[in-house]
């Protein structure tokens, strides 16, 4: 089985995405990947460079580093490196004066895969929107964690209400939206059992598992919601054509696809608060392109 991965900033910032690839000598490879979620606040707080969401990715995935083990479960794990990457930001910045909404959050999927002879064992820990398929050699597709965000609608009902009123400039709605979006952020930090990956959960993280089979043909496919704009933002690919397109070519041919439209349609961002986004994929399978020695891998860079 082969590894091949891609992750784009939107533009000149840095990249809120991360994937992250850990590849095992007892034939067990974890596949991590990370969609920060772009910040609400009027500053950054935990790094003025990369800015709090790169960093929370990056950081917390520095943490899981050090506390991965084939034994450990994924929620053990989320839960030991959860606890190491506190005292390191406990250590190092004063939290007392930080609002609830400033604190970063990120969606993040992880597939666990444990190799065999007739293809592997699967387990899937979600939190967040991120995607991740399954294809099989004839061609059938499986969504293996069917997500609905239901706050993308409510979003989506405020955008054309505003575009409604006559405000249809990024900066002008991301300002009327600001006050929804920062309530947003705080509950989600501030939730007992949270659904998206954050700082200081006030309880157990409400995460999505699933455990499964796959053949040595079947290819597995990952994604943030920046590269999943292809599909639901805009219309490029059915769901079923998108991974059937991105087990069939090299996932660079995709990312470059998406990029050229929203260069060439300016409005192709319409009913999202933001113009384009972040955007990574990671498949694993036969056909992948890129023949991934032992160790680890990361793919996350500062502009597009």
């Amino acid at each position: 089985m082969k590894i091949d991965h891609v992750s784009d900033a939107a533009g000149a910032k840095s990249n809120e995405d991360l994937v992250t690839v850990y590849l095992h000598n007892a034939g067990i490879v974890d596949i991590l990947i990370f969609d920060g979620a772009s910040s609400v606040s009027d500053k950054n707080y935990f790094d003025t460079d990369v800015g709090d969401a790169a960093w929370f990715v990056s950081a917390f995935s520095a943490s899981l580093k050090e506390v991965l083990a084939p034994e450990l479960s994924q929620h053990d794990s989320i839960k030991l490196a959860l606890a190491l990457f506190q005292r390191a930001v406990q250590a190092c910045v004063e939290l007392a004066n930080i609002p609830a909404y400033a604190y970063p959050i990120a969606a993040m999927t992880w597939a666990r895969i444990i190799e065999g002879g007739a293809g592997a064992a699967v387990q899937i820990y979600a939190l967040g929107d991120c995607k991740v398929f399954i294809s099989g050699a004839a061609g059938d597709v499986h969504d293996i964690d069917p997500y609905e965000n239901a706050q993308e609608d409510i979003l989506k009902a405020a955008i054309a209400q505003l575009k409604a009123q006559g405000i249809e400039d990024k900066a002008q709605v991301f300002t009327a939206l600001l006050p929804m979006l920062r309530d947003r952020r705080a509950f989600q930090n501030l939730h007992e059992a949270p659904t998206i990956l954050c700082m200081y959960p006030q309880g157990e993280f409400n995460a999505r598992e699933y455990v499964f089979n796959m053949d040595r043909q079947s290819k597995l496919l990952a994604m943030t919601d920046g590269f999943y704009r292809l599909v639901d933002t805009y219309g490029l690919y059915s769901m079923e054509g998108l991974v059937r397109r991105c087990g069939e070519t090299d996932l660079g041919t995709l990312l470059q696809e998406l990029r050229q439209f929203e260069q060439e349609n300016l409005a192709s961002g319409a009913q999202s608060v933001k113009k384009s986004d972040d955007a990574s994929a990671v498949r694993y399978g036969p056909r992948a392109l890129k023949d991934e020695s032992l160790g680890v891998h990361e793919s996350a860079h500062a502009s597009s």
